[in-house]
């Protein structure tokens, strides 16, 4: 049985299969009216300063509230005895513990906890962890809950401030309802992939455009949270693909406020080619999986494609509001043109079948001989650089045909699958665009950037905003504009297969 384990006053250890109900239990019993969750994995580097940044930042921007910090790790579990992350929490709360007075340390609590287990469940993944989260949060009565990934480099104390500032807001301007607050921050144009090109775009389907569909750092009133805590969570949900249910969650529900709020730029572990290989099927699968949720039981999509209607978009809180500039999100190594373009080849058996269900004979065999060209592309560097030539025209007709195949077969795998591959060149096709508008041309070219890619200082603002941002929100909302041309789909493309309407 697992249990709570005091190390010093107001911070606490857990263990593996903690019982259900000890965490909330004991908020309720501190009187948590803030809940601050870090979900982590391997976060031993950064998770000590998230903590210290966010037990001063609180004493700083809540003084009157009382507030609880979770850490629910994922590092260690019943098959890896890995304290490091772990300890390197509860190590930093000791140390923040000791510089404080009695009265502020009456204000913080801390506690740090593996999830393995909990409630007999050992799915492991970031929705596992928030899991805990949301069912520990019934036994209490915190007003919101901020949750932030456990990898970032950012100062908490800053986006602390923000949602002290967009509570006020929301009690003054929105009595009554609840909040689900998302974020907008300059990403590296090599990074955020599945935001740009898979859940913007698929989000409008709900009738609410939020880019920050899965950026992971989030903030929930208490009701928002219980919406969470009752939905449907399938194993996809528990691993990845947690943040795009929650977004899908808050959208569908009319007595939600969808936030944005400008915070600059994440600053972060890019995404590496590892977590690539699983992170997009769960994430893309989750997010089917919700369209395809609300679609059967409530009519959502179809409401959304057959009524001509704006799209909604979130209340946003810019620059001017939130008092936090534009960072530049600098310059990195991760992206390996090399490594894409064998990742295309290589990768290309392992979905052909299910591109080929959802793109027909004609567009198939034309990514086919794409594929076959990349082969011999890279024995010449001064080729100009080609992927698989998913413009986002070409993309939005992708989603299109995803879509209503979707909801005529309910094969969410088919689905999943298709789009796994093709969103990756559609991607890399964003990315090209964005090495050339920088003057990287050629293969060698890219070779020679792709160390230390990004934009000069100068430069980034603009072309954050009006290369990468706008592109991509253009693109977002052109496919909610040709909406119908799902249910053109259906009724001409795939004659076939039967459906609600065919």
């Amino acid at each position: 049985m697992g249990k709570l384990n005091i190390i010093r006053e107001n911070i606490y250890e857990g263990t593996l299969d903690m019982d259900y109900g000890l965490i909330g239990k004991k908020w309720k019993e501190f009187g948590a009216d803030i809940i601050t969750g870090f979900p982590a994995f391997r976060t031993h580097g950064t998770i000590p300063r998230l903590i210290r940044d966010s037990i001063f930042g609180a004493l700083e921007n809540f003084p009157d509230k009382k507030t609880a910090i979770i850490v629910v790790d994922g590092t260690y579990n019943h098959n890896n005895p890995d304290r490091t992350t772990m300890d390197a929490a509860l190590k930093s709360a000791v140390e923040v513990s000791e510089k404080l007075s009695p009265e502020e340390r009456e204000k913080n609590l801390v506690i740090v906890i593996p999830y393995d287990g909990y409630r007999g469940d050992r799915t492991p993944g970031k929705g596992s962890a928030l899991k805990v989260i949301f069912e520990e949060m019934a036994f209490c009565d915190p007003s919101f809950l901020i949750l932030q990934d456990g990898d970032l480099r950012n100062d908490m104390k800053q986006w602390q401030k923000v949602y002290k500032k967009l509570d006020d807001f929301h009690r003054k301007n929105y009595r009554g309802k609840e909040f689900f607050v998302t974020a907008n921050y300059a990403r590296h144009f090599v990074d955020a992939s599945l935001t740009r090109f898979i859940v913007g775009p698929l989000t409008t389907l709900m009738g609410t455009y939020v880019p920050g569909g899965i950026c992971g750092d989030i903030a929930l009133s208490r009701g928002a949270a219980e919406h969470e805590r009752k939905a449907l969570w399938t194993e996809r949900r528990r691993k990845y693909g947690t943040d795009i249910c929650t977004t899908f969650d808050n959208i569908a529900d009319k007595n939600t406020v969808i936030y944005e709020v400008y915070l600059g730029a994440k600053l972060h572990d890019i995404t590496d080619e590892a977590k690539l290989n699983v992170m997009p099927g769960e994430v893309i699968g989750a997010a089917l999986e919700r369209i395809l949720y609300y679609e059967k039981n409530y009519g959502t999509v179809t409401a959304i494609i057959e009524n001509d209607r704006e799209l909604n978009l979130p209340v946003i809180l810019g620059p001017e509001e939130t008092g936090i500039d534009f960072i530049d999100p600098g310059f990195t190594d991760i992206f390996n043109v090399d490594t894409k373009i064998d990742t295309l080849i290589r990768r290309f058996p392992e979905f052909k079948d299910y591109i080929k269900k959802i793109t027909g004979g004609e567009y198939y065999k034309e990514l086919e001989c794409h594929v076959e060209k990349l082969k011999t592309f890279t024995e010449d560097q001064k080729n100009e650089l080609s992927f698989l030539n998913i413009d986002r025209e070409r993309w939005k007709d992708i989603l299109y045909r995803s879509v209503a195949y979707l909801f005529l077969t309910e094969d969410i795998e088919t689905t999943t699958k298709a789009l796994n591959y093709l969103y990756t060149g559609a991607f890399l096709e964003f990315c090209r665009e964005k090495f050339n508008e920088l003057g990287y041309v050629t293969l060698q070219d890219i070779r020679t950037a792709q160390s230390n890619s990004g934009v000069e200082p100068d430069r980034a603002r603009d072309f954050y905003r009006n290369r990468v941002d706008r592109v991509v929100s253009d693109m977002a909302k052109d496919f909610f504009r040709g909406r119908k041309m799902i249910k053109h789909y259906e009724n001409h493309v795939f004659p076939e297969k039967t459906g609600k309407w065919t």
